[in-house]
């Protein structure tokens, strides 16, 4: 007796996206702390590990979509306050800092892994070190000469200006997270007051070279009213 020829039937092949991806990355490293690996992620997605090398070429190509990833929680932390213009400066920057730090505090081991990632040697290209400081730097300066050049001001030196200052907020949020692994709202304030001190003080040394003096209490929209009615005309 002959047996009749069926189709076999398959699972559906699961449908999954880079972003789908990043995403489990970042709750096995909530969940699991820092040292996460392909194989964890892919059992977290419920897939084969080669399913993931087809999506990235790499592990330090996943570290780095998660590097973007965490920049772009804290842009978008901050990015809402369309009042920030009528600010003064300081309250400013310490609204973009509690932002920065209130990300942090939710994915503390998000940063601690980016760090791991740039702490690895290089000698290794598979393991290509990251650099959020740099990823913050460039998109800060890009953002800040588009707002001086608006105004006639001398943006020379802004990206050594703006690298310094990425590159100090990371190292003491490493000193904050050291002292207090698992962010508690007094140290978390604590850190964001004496950084706003900090980088308001770095502000500042770089304007009143360019000639300009900001006054404490008026607002980033009047201090740039003013830099722009005190400009040199062009030529």
């Amino acid at each position: 007796m002959t047996t009749s020829s069926r189709p076999v039937r398959r699972s559906p092949v699961r449908s999954l996206t880079r972003e789908q991806v990043i995403a489990g990355a970042v709750r096995c490293i909530d969940r699991d702390g820092p040292q996460v690996s392909m194989e964890t992620l892919a059992r977290e997605m419920g897939v084969a590990k080669p399913r993931l090398y087809r999506m990235f070429a790499d592990k330090s190509e996943l570290d780095g979509a998660v590097s973007d990833w965490l920049v772009a929680q804290i842009y978008s932390a901050v990015a809402p306050d369309l009042s920030l213009i009528m600010q003064p400066p300081r309250a400013t920057i310490h609204r973009f800092l509690t932002a920065y730090a209130g990300v942090i505090a939710e994915h503390p081991d998000v940063f601690r892994f980016l760090v791991l990632t740039q702490s690895v040697s290089s000698a290794d290209p598979a393991a290509r070190p990251l650099d959020i400081g740099r990823r913050l730097s460039r998109d800060l300066a890009e953002r800040s000469r588009s707002v001086l050049s608006s105004v006639a001001l001398d943006t020379d030196g802004i990206d050594h200006l703006l690298r310094g200052i990425v590159g100090f907020v990371m190292a003491v949020t490493d000193l904050w997270l050291d002292t207090d692994p698992v962010p508690l709202p007094e140290p978390t304030a604590l850190f964001v007051d004496r950084t706003t001190n900090a980088v308001v003080q770095l502000f500042d040394g770089f304007l009143r070279e360019k000639g300009v003096v900001i006054e404490p209490d008026m607002s980033v929209a009047a201090t740039l009213a003013i830099i722009t009615e005190n400009a040199p005309p062009l030529d």
